[in-house]
């Protein structure tokens, strides 16, 4: 009997994109609204505020900014380790999952800080959601590899996008296009979010990362299911 072809799972991995694109806005606007005003998921922003020396406030902020950048990049390494490259589904909901812990984490360290305007209560939260943010970064550029987006910075994006149209080379535009104004909303909805009550802001990022874990079981799934018929259709051949 013919072999069943692998599932293509390209549509399913621009819709986690395009989610985890909304969470890493949200992440951001709820870090730089009520984090010490630094970015948990926009790391090239993080080092222009390193350099604002005149800034009020500037001591408390610089603590903020390092400790969101050493998150980063050990959950970043770790995240990479654990799927490494061409993972399969499950490696990545490993990878989403300690993500969506994570911002669980900052939403509880959230309502139970003491005094949320103290770096000293904001640093762990800080660290949670750079680390969370990491998570994701790490999950997009396994599935998004080849369209050159990241989910949780826009500018490779925005260079990959025009270039590739001036160069009139063929490109994933609409994933591209996407993830930009998935940033925008997610940073917008924050915002207003932020506005009505600040335990929101640290809610919403967890709706979108549980959306995009459970694309991602679906897709395990999926690839389980095809694997058994792959093996009975052997077995019967």
């Amino acid at each position: 009997m013919t072999t069943p072809p692998p599932r293509d799972h390209r549509p399913q991995s621009t819709i986690i994109a395009l989610v985890l694109s909304f969470a890493a806005g949200a992440t951001d606007a709820f870090a730089f609204l009520l984090l010490g005003g630094v970015f948990t998921a926009n790391m090239t922003g993080n080092l222009v505020l390193a350099g604002l020396t005149e800034r009020p406030n500037y001591p408390s902020m610089i603590v903020g900014v390092i400790v969101a950048i050493i998150a980063f990049v050990i959950g970043l390494s770790i995240a990479l380790a654990i799927a490494r490259p061409s993972p399969g589904p499950r490696r990545l909901t490993a990878v989403l999952a300690l993500g969506l812990a994570a911002q669980v984490a900052v939403l509880i360290g959230w309502v139970l800080a003491p005094d949320r305007s103290s770096m000293v209560d904001q640093a762990p939260l800080i660290a949670l959601s750079g680390f969370a943010m990491a998570m994701q970064t790490g999950v997009s550029k396994r599935i998004e590899s080849r369209s050159g987006v990241s989910t949780t910075y826009v500018t490779g994006t925005i260079t990959n996008l025009v270039s590739d149209f001036v160069d009139k080379n063929e490109q994933a535009g609409v994933t591209r296009i996407g993830v930009i104004v998935a940033l925008v909303a997610g940073a917008l909805c924050g915002s207003l979010l932020i506005g009505i009550d600040t335990t929101l802001g640290a809610v919403l990022p967890i709706v979108p990362a549980t959306v995009g874990l459970l694309l991602l079981v679906s897709a395990w799934r999926s690839d389980e299911k095809s694997h058994l018929n792959e093996r009975s259709s052997n077995a019967i051949g």
